[in-house]
């Protein structure tokens, strides 16, 4: 059903205001954090690595709203990949609300407002849903090292479970779904290393066979805070995930200052990507124009 101009305006309005809330829901959280961490201690080098590592981590977005352009296109919804950008970081903020819903509402509402329809928007988010939480859990076998298995078993299994799940997603979805697969799991491997970074400038262990355990201890984490209902980006969820998976390998107090660390770099990572979304959003509409 084609829309008005007037609700196209109030659905671009509607995805705004989310995606200004997640802004000011943001502003909050990096006011707690910067109450809990005793920035003095990290010095000019751990200042120097947490900005990296919030690029980086805002970089990795973009995988993630790639993905989301590629599942549009296999449900035959071809897109510009500055209009994903746009529309992934605008509404990406609104995840710090309260609810863990808004995100994709906002991007339901932006997606709409440009002539998508509702079906393959809620489509295209379930099945973004699916392949995280699939994803999430291929990273399992990483935590074996943690249970006393040799650290080789836990990369195979990883590696082999990986190629097994692309292998199926390709039969069944044919090459676009599975490059869609392919941007998820890069998202989620970066996520596990910038995590991995952050434990070790809060002072856990620096051994090299332990890193993908505490990669893949994230990403779990990560993943139960995905699909906790009502935990904005899974807040306190995460931490006592981490707090267990991670007790064998440091103090509770480490494991704490990583996490808030690591929330930092998310955090100011995701205002990055917001940033860039809105100039990807500018390229779009220039190029239109010009057209």
């Amino acid at each position: 059903m084609a829309l008005s101009p007037s609700a196209r305006i109030w659905l671009h309005r509607v995805g705004a205001f989310l995606g200004l809330a997640g802004v000011i829901f943001v502003g909050i959280r990096l006011h707690d954090y910067a109450g809990q961490i005793d920035f003095h201690s990290l010095g000019v080098g751990g200042y120097a690595a947490i900005a990296a590592l919030a690029g980086l981590y805002g970089a990795s977005n973009l995988l993630l709203a790639l993905g989301w352009r590629r599942l549009l296109g296999y449900l035959g919804v071809p897109v510009s990949r500055f209009w994903a950008i746009d529309a992934y970081a605008i509404s990406q903020l609104a995840k710090y609300v309260p609810g863990n819903i808004f995100q994709f509402a906002g991007r339901q509402a932006i997606g709409v407002a440009a002539g998508i329809g509702n079906r393959p928007l809620a489509k295209s988010t379930a099945y973004e849903l699916a392949v995280l939480v699939v994803g999430g859990a291929l990273f399992v076998p990483l935590l074996l090292p943690l249970v006393g298995t040799p650290d080789y078993l836990g990369w195979i299994s990883f590696a082999a479970t990986v190629t097994v799940a692309l292998w199926l997603a390709g039969r069944v979805g044919g090459a676009v779904f599975r490059a869609a697969a392919v941007f998820y799991l890069g998202f989620l491997t970066l996520s596990g290393l910038v995590f991995v970074a952050a434990f070790g400038l809060a002072g856990g262990p620096h051994d090299f066979a332990l890193y993908p355990a505490v990669a893949g201890a994230y990403v779990l984490a990560w993943l139960v805070g995905l699909v906790t209902p009502g935990a904005p980006a899974g807040l306190g969820i995460r931490e006592a995930v981490l707090l267990f998976l991670l007790g064998g390998l440091s103090s509770s107090p480490v494991i704490l200052l990583a996490v808030v660390i690591g929330r930092t770099i998310t955090v100011l990572g995701d205002l990055l990507f917001f940033a860039g979304g809105l100039v990807a959003g500018r390229i779009y509409r220039v190029g239109n124009e010009r057209n």
